[in-house]
């Protein structure tokens, strides 16, 4: 084989391993619940490297560029939309993509055709509802307005994202109780004031429908769309979540 063929081959090989897209690895979880600190985890201690996509800055860019002066549910999908095409962009051009996103379930089956799920590592990034409550009221207090979250929004997005367990085969995402599902969003309601009162009630009911938080009983929870691993960054570090996601990365490959 003569040296310009080896030359083409060679050429032809470094093409092929730039074009190979990169992998998606999706957080989806309630505000608050530790996403964006695990993403700058991964970004700082993988041997992987990561670009993030967070919401957060997609909208805040998206809102720019578009000039909107508005927020209803329009505009909301048209970002979620957006932000998933440039996810998927951003993997088929050969990077490693963390997508830190929100209420994933509510658009769960447009999202993933955009993003071909088969393919994404998605990850449910939990925190137990009364420590929610606890990381709120921190970030609310810490001064930066930018950083401030309104109390009711994490406990209405937990209520979207997860329900009961009907069956063993459904991924456990935790174990808790009803009553310590009231006493979070009763003490949560009570933060957040009369003039949120009309809302709480009607999270209130909400989940005394899909949890039955008006009786005393053990649940276990289950995401409502379908995942592949489970972090919970309350009761573990940084690291071992890390970790978690590193060894179920291996065992897809």
């Amino acid at each position: 084989m003569n040296a310009l063929v080896m030359l083409g081959l060679t050429v032809f090989a470094a093409l092929q391993v730039l074009a190979a897209p990169g992998t998606i690895v999706l957080f989806n979880g309630t505000s608050s619940a530790g996403k964006s600190s695990l993403a700058e985890a991964m970004v700082q201690e993988s041997k992987t490297k990561y670009e993030v996509i967070s919401f957060d800055d997609f909208r805040h860019s998206y809102e720019e560029k578009q000039q909107t002066t508005r927020w209803g549910y329009k505009e909301y999908n048209e970002v979620m939309v957006a932000l998933y095409r440039h996810a998927k962009a951003e993997a088929e051009a050969g990077k490693n993509v963390i997508i830190d996103t929100v209420e994933f379930d509510r658009g769960y089956d447009t999202y993933c055709e955009i993003l071909d799920c088969p393919k994404v590592i998605k990850v449910i990034v939990y925190c137990p509802l009364e420590h929610l409550l606890k990381r709120i009221d921190k970030r609310n207090n810490e001064g930066v307005p930018s950083n401030r979250r309104p109390v009711l929004l994490s406990f209405d997005q937990f209520v979207q994202m997860y329900k009961p367990q009907t069956s063993p085969q459904e991924l456990v995402v935790a174990r808790t109780s009803t009553s310590v599902l009231r006493a979070a969003l009763v003490e949560a309601g009570q933060k957040a004031g009369n003039t949120r009162r009309n809302q709480y009630q009607a999270l209130y009911n909400e989940y005394v429908k899909v949890y039955g938080i008006d009786k005393d009983q053990e649940l276990v929870l289950v995401p409502k769309g379908k995942y592949d691993v489970v972090v919970n960054t309350k009761w573990d570090s940084k690291k071992k979540n890390i970790r978690i996601l590193e060894d179920y990365m291996k065992s897809r490959h």
